[in-house]
């Protein structure tokens, strides 16, 4: 075996490029490329968004255009511990280009714009609670078909809230993205240790960005322009950064000339691709550059961890409606879940190439599976484009 196939094998990524002087042979005037981190709108990728009242407190919700016929049905994704609705960006915008749906994406209790009056109980009957509550609000009596897509924390609340009698009826498929009972549970030791070892606090909203990918928390960055902007907020503001972003889209690149006179007047937060830093080398901000911080410090919410994912296996397998999960590695399943997958009590597909946010790092392959588990089950049909791409008979669907 080749060390290119060795690194490959190692690593499920093609390997870093090998480290040069810093300057490009294809860039004139000697200067090195450098990626942009400026921060997107949401508003490029959903069309509105509504602040739900409800007893609880007020829930922001991001929606997609309204199907063509009110009984389309609508994607609700739930985003994990830390995220916001935004993470589900591209997301909404590749799968409603492949079936004809509404996505609508909530901000969870304590987390991004949401306003809710006890914003530190996470529990998880809270959580399931609040998701009962705005889609109640939402639609009053008449809920439309509903496909539950949640990842991580967002998963064991979506499998949990398919068990209320007051959804049961109107939920026709689950989606659950990298979460798995056993597993999820094993981690948990090692979360404040993780936790422990993220920045809390950036110097701006582009260093957010970069910190994001360069960390591997999301490795795609395109998603990570719309989606970091909620989750961290102003110092001196105490609003989302999202508020902060122009509604514009960002203008081209500056030519290598104006970039390279930008960086040696220390201008940008980027830093040139070719000297890319490992995962981890980003020093943190000096204290007088702490102008953002994270939205929800996740390190007080420990206590609710076990609740999350306890009994998740059953609760997933003893669901009515069919099941479709999604895991980022092939050796994420516990015994209870292989079991399941072995007597075909629900769909499994593995996604490589991608991290724990895996709708966030493969946007189009996430909305494509599923596409094509809606597809499979009739729960509605695909545009011109989903067509196009043959979905039905797609791998793993």
């Amino acid at each position: 075996m080749s060390a290119l196939q060795k690194s490959i094998m190692k690593t499920k990524l093609p390997p870093k490029c090998p480290r040069t002087s810093g300057i490009s042979k294809l860039a004139p005037f000697g200067t090195s490329r450098r990626k942009d981190y400026r921060p997107v709108s949401w508003q490029h990728y959903f069309a509105k968004c509504e602040d739900v009242q409800t007893d609880s407190g007020k829930f922001r919700v991001y929606m997609s255009p309204e199907p063509d016929h009110p009984e389309r049905p609508r994607i609700v994704t739930l985003h994990g511990g830390g995220y916001s609705g935004l993470s589900w960006a591209l997301f909404t915008e590749e799968i409603t280009n492949m079936i004809h749906c509404q996505v609508i994406s909530m901000d969870l209790r304590g987390h991004g714009e949401t306003e809710a009056t006890e914003p530190d109980d996470l529990n998880g009957e809270t959580l399931v609670k609040d998701v009962e509550q705005v889609l109640h609000k939402l639609f009053n009596s008449e809920i439309p078909p509903i496909i539950l897509v949640g990842h991580s924390m967002g998963g064991a609340v979506a499998v949990r809230a398919a068990h209320l009698p007051s959804l049961e009826h109107c939920i026709q498929g689950i989606a659950v993205i990298d979460v798995v009972e056993g597993t999820a549970m094993d981690a948990l030791a090692s979360m404040q240790s993780f936790l422990r070892g993220r920045p809390t606090h950036f110097k701006s909203i582009e260093h957010a960005i970069e910190w994001c990918v360069r960390s591997g928390q999301v490795r795609n960055v395109e998603s990570a322009k719309v989606s970091m902007p909620g989750q961290i907020v102003n110092c001196a503001t105490n609003k989302l950064a999202i508020n902060e972003v122009p509604l514009s889209p960002p203008s081209p690149p500056s030519s290598p000339p104006a970039a390279a006179a930008r960086g040696a007047r220390g201008g940008g937060d980027s830093i040139p691709e070719d000297e890319e830093a490992e995962v981890g080398e980003m020093p943190p901000p000096p204290d007088s550059a702490m102008n953002y911080k994270w939205r929800i410090d996740l390190s007080l919410t420990e206590r609710h961890w076990a609740g999350w994912f306890s009994g998740l296996s059953t609760h997933f397998l003893s669901a009515r409606a069919p099941r479709l999960l999604l895991l980022a590695g092939v050796d994420g399943l516990d015994r209870a879940l292989t079991v399941g997958q072995m007597q075909g009590r629900f769909q499994m597909q593995v996604l490589t190439r991608c991290g724990h946010a895996v709708h966030e790092d493969c946007p189009g392959e996430v909305a494509r599976v599923v596409a094509c588990f809606a597809l499979r089950h009739r729960l509605t049909a695909a545009t011109e484009n989903g067509e196009q791409m043959h979905l039905v008979s797609a791998p793993g669907c």
